[in-house]
């Protein structure tokens, strides 16, 4: 990716082995790729901060910083917790920003880029045990096979009654998948996102001229009338309404849908170092408030910014619980510095449409 000007992502359906950790991905959904296969964080780490339940896989994006040797691979995680009801205004408790980066000689891959085999044998188990559900570090197993791990005890239940109950006493079945754990299972599939492969490119600026920006506009606002892009669905239709009908008077939401008219089906912006697109206005307190890097003291900066956009690819519906954002904000520090931990936590700023 370059850092010298805007990268919008869009998604691609792909086939999961394409977007092992071997292949270091940008994706959406399914399990994370994990970058660093040993020191996976805790599940402790990854606890919804409203509700306590364990947080999923949203998105994953490779971003070398080509600056540091010790940056060669980095990619940054986000995830998110699918209840709605912790989708609060403006605030982003319910996501957790990782950041994790190798040298190109590590413990883990290649020093040449692997070439596309299905049948490569690379176990993920060899490093970590991974929960059979969601991917997340697993330090319980079932009691039964002792073969199958998971992250919490919730994740453990689900996984029971949607098909290891069946599959446990099949020791075949059981080993076949713990050679291959990045797959995703049928019960994996009830609480995790679809999955995408991100694919990322410069913004065409030339396109903007075959665009209607108002026809462009007037869909994003329909939209968001339907709470299907960024309106916070706990907020009343009434209110709904008569926030749409101010619209047009908000400058910064017209810039917005002005741009993004460009790229209509665009999930994410990149551009490190730069601004974000934000959805409406009252940002300064927003971005006076971004933290310095907790491990180095050092400052952070904007890295890229998820559209409302994705939401229609998540199918987590439009009813009052569901999730939601505006723009979702990601600053990362500046350096990206080796100090602390391997996975490294950043900083996000949600951002909703309100009056």
């Amino acid at each position: 990716m370059s850092a010298k000007c805007i990268d919008i992502g869009f998604l691609e359906e792909k086939s999961s082995w394409l977007l092992h950790p071997r292949f270091f991905p940008s994706k959406i959904g399914g399990k994370p790729a994990w970058l660093d296969l040993k020191n996976i964080p805790n599940p402790s780490q990854f606890t919804c901060k409203k509700c306590s339940d364990p947080l999923v896989f949203l998105c994953q994006v490779y971003a070398p910083f080509e600056e540091s040797d010790s940056c060669f691979h980095r990619t940054i995680f986000v995830f998110i917790c699918r209840n709605g009801s912790c989708c609060q205004l403006n605030s982003s408790d319910n996501f957790l920003i990782l950041r994790c980066q190798l040298p190109r000689k590590n413990d883990y891959y290649s020093f040449e880029p692997y070439e596309e085999n299905e049948q490569e044998n690379f176990p993920m188990d060899k490093w970590s045990k991974l929960c059979n559900l969601c991917g997340l570090k697993g330090p319980s197993h079932c009691s039964k096979c002792k073969k199958v791990f998971y992250c919490s005890r919730k994740h453990q239940i689900i996984d029971w009654q949607k098909g290891h109950k069946e599959a446990c006493s099949n020791l075949q079945q059981i080993n076949e998948f713990c050679s291959n754990n990045f797959i995703v299972t049928e019960a994996g599939k009830s609480i995790l996102f679809k999955e995408w492969e991100l694919i990322v490119d410069e913004e065409d600026e030339e396109e903007a001229q075959n665009v209607d920006p108002n026809q462009e506009m007037e869909k994003l606002r329909k939209l968001i009338q339907e709470k299907k892009a960024g309106t916070m669905s706990n907020v009343s239709d009434s209110e709904l309404e008569q926030y749409a009908g101010t619209l047009p008077e908000d400058k910064v939401f017209n810039k917005f849908t002005k741009r993004v008219a460009r790229h209509p089906d665009q999930v994410l912006r990149y551009d490190r170092g730069g601004m974000p697109l934000w959805i409406t206005g009252n940002t300064e307190n927003c971005i006076n408030h971004v933290p310095n890097c907790q491990y180095c003291d050092g400052e952070r900066q904007f890295e890229f910014q998820i559209m409302p956009q994705l939401l229609n690819y998540l199918n987590v519906g439009i009813e009052v619980n569901s999730i939601d954002w505006g723009v979702l904000a990601i600053y990362t520090c500046k350096s990206s510095c080796d100090n602390g931990p391997v996975y490294k936590e950043e900083y996000v700023i949600k951002q909703d449409l309100t009056k």
